[in-house]
């Protein structure tokens, strides 16, 4: 049985389209942004990898013995090691073919690529599904949530892993009625695995769907009389569990030698994770238990409000198919909307819930930002989806009896409308990204009243270049902060940032001095007052009048 309505090529053209057409944005804007602290890290890790490379390319025997293995692997081996692969083997190309205009963009590329191609899974599972003006709806909207287009831009892991985990829930979805996709389901996730952490918690979440919703509304069907529509042998799972660590482990090095002492090194990394600090309104947390509201606030202060009332709409609208199969004749007989056989709106409610509900739990190590629950925004988004068809509906209807001439043009004008909030508030979040607040915050400046964190990772230093490149003396030198060294020096190799600028940790002898502003670096302010003697910056970066970065001038270096 086909799971949900039939794609031809001509809706995967239109995927393909929506991915090229992202990818190409997130290329011509990457410029405009600066390296993120993790970005650093993944870029040190990465030029190792491609040492790597080199050697197996030359040298296949010495690329397997564990002494290259370790001199070349064992940089950032907390993570997995796929997307840093990608980064190494998008280095190694650029190197040898000059592909990109920037080094950083070599590095950030295959980020962008799989950040392009969820758009695409969006689009197909939204179609599939629910319908292609689902689809479409939804893959637009995801794109343009500020968050997303920030970190799609990165060398991180945080979009690739949205991309993967959306990919295997679409391939379990297809399992259900079609077993051949548990095979790829299975091999998917061993990709997910291999892309970040975020993957194991992924079959817990597939199971309680499976087991509470798909088998006893099955069971219940076929004992109905209704015919046989999915599996009763999870295929998936066994998939999962076949195919997942063999590609996990055949695909990251680090682990062909010490498997099991390394591989319980990695889990206690994650398993006993430092907490990062974040600041929500008004206190900083720097362990646990964090707010429990956080991902949702966080949700509704960085997104277009309309997006956020359509999804819980199209929440509403499908109520009645989250009902479980066995419950909804007895709590909710009567209704027009019917559920699935594969309870395919239980599934993207989970989805959509599953990863914000893990970043709330009490025992959750604190992260602060988005970047960790934004996949269960790729299903918030089709939900978005389901509630703009009805709009567009209306709108039609509208438009039929008052103005036939536009009837047929009115599915389009409200998704425009609907959807121009996002793209306003995405181009006006470029490229400050993660310091923008939407509406709800009450904007940049209402955010920063309600003591929200400003940024992370120290990347607005970028948007500081033009003012370092100007006033910086020659050989003058600055004391970076949150910015990683590695960071530092990506803006001099992409050329944006003059070569004789040095960065430095000795801040009093630093020619100047910078603060990311972000509560718990409050302190630096008056470690830098005490140092150069002197408490006025001579520079304020501001994004919508909210201070950023302050730029401190050594006056004892300035005589």
């Amino acid at each position: 049985m086909i799971t949900g309505r039939p794609l031809g090529w001509r809706d995967h053209l239109v995927g393909l389209v929506l991915a090229v057409s992202y990818c190409a944005l997130l290329l011509a804007t990457s410029r405009d942004l600066g390296m993120a602290r993790d970005e650093g890290f993944y870029v040190d890790a990465a030029e190792r990898y491609a040492q790597w490379f080199e050697l197996l390319a030359e040298d296949r025997d010495a690329a397997f013995e564990q002494a290259n293995i370790d001199r070349y692997w064992e940089n950032n081996h907390e993570h997995p090691s796929l997307p840093k692969s990608l980064f190494a083997l998008s280095w190694l190309a650029h190197r040898t073919w000059d592909l990109f205009p920037e080094d950083s963009m070599a590095f950030r590329f295959p980020g962008m690529l799989m950040s392009s191609l969820v758009l695409w899974l969006i689009w197909a599972f939204g179609a599939r599904a629910y319908g292609r003006a689902v689809g479409a709806f939804a893959a637009v909207a995801w794109a343009l949530m500020p968050n997303v287009f920030y970190h799609s831009h990165l060398d991180c892991f945080d979009v690739p892993i949205v991309t993967m985990l959306t990919l295997v829930t679409y391939c379990y979805w297809r399992s259900l009625a079609e077993p051949r996709w548990a095979i790829v389901a299975g091999i998917a996730y061993g990709l997910a695995l291999e892309t970040k952490h975020n993957a194991w918690i992924l079959p817990l979440v597939l199971l309680v769907h499976w087991l509470f919703f798909v088998m006893p509304g099955e069971l219940a069907a076929r004992r109905a009389g209704k015919g046989k529509v999915t599996t009763l042998v999870p295929w998936w799972l066994i998939a999962f569990a076949v195919l997942g660590p063999p590609i996990f482990v055949g695909l990251w090095p680090w682990m062909w030698h010490d498997t099991a002492a390394r591989f319980s090194e990695y889990a206690s990394f994650h398993l006993h994770h430092v907490h990062y600090n974040t600041a929500f309104l008004g206190r900083t947390y720097f362990g646990p238990p964090g707010p429990i509201v956080f991902p949702f606030v966080m949700t509704l202060m960085t997104m277009s409000v309309v997006v956020v009332i359509l999804a819980i709409a199209g929440v509403a609208l499908r109520a009645r198919a989250l009902v479980p199969p066995w419950l909804v004749k007895r709590l909710w007989p009567h209704g027009r909307v019917e559920g699935d056989r594969q309870c395919t709106d239980v599934l993207a409610f989970g989805s959509m819930l599953a990863p914000m509900v893990v970043i709330a739990m009490p025992w959750t190590p604190i992260f602060g930002g988005t970047k960790h629950f934004i996949a269960g925004w790729a299903f918030m988004a089709i939900f978005a989806g389901i509630a703009f068809v009805r709009v567009a509906r209306a709108a039609r209807e509208w438009a039929g009896e008052r103005v036939p001439a536009i009837k047929e043009a009115t599915p389009a004008v409200t998704a425009a409308l609907l959807l121009a909030p996002s793209a306003i508030d995405t181009v006006h979040s470029h490229p400050y990204g993660l310091s923008f607040y939407g509406a709800a915050a009450g904007g940049v400046p209402g955010a920063a009243d309600l003591g929200m964190m400003r940024q992370f990772w120290g990347f607005t230093t970028g948007s500081l270049v033009p003012w370092l490149n100007e006033h910086v003396p020659e050989r003058g030198s600055v004391w970076i902060c949150d910015t990683l060294p590695s960071a530092w020096r990506m803006l001099q190799r992409d050329g944006r940032l003059r070569d004789d600028i040095r960065a430095s940790w000795d801040l009093a002898g630093a020619d100047y001095a910078i603060v990311h502003h972000e509560d718990h670096f409050v302190e630096v302010d008056y470690q830098i007052w005490m140092a150069f003697g002197r408490v006025d910056p001579v520079y304020v970066l501001t994004y919508d009048g909210v201070p950023i970065i302050s730029v401190y001038e050594n006056p004892r270096r300035a005589r």
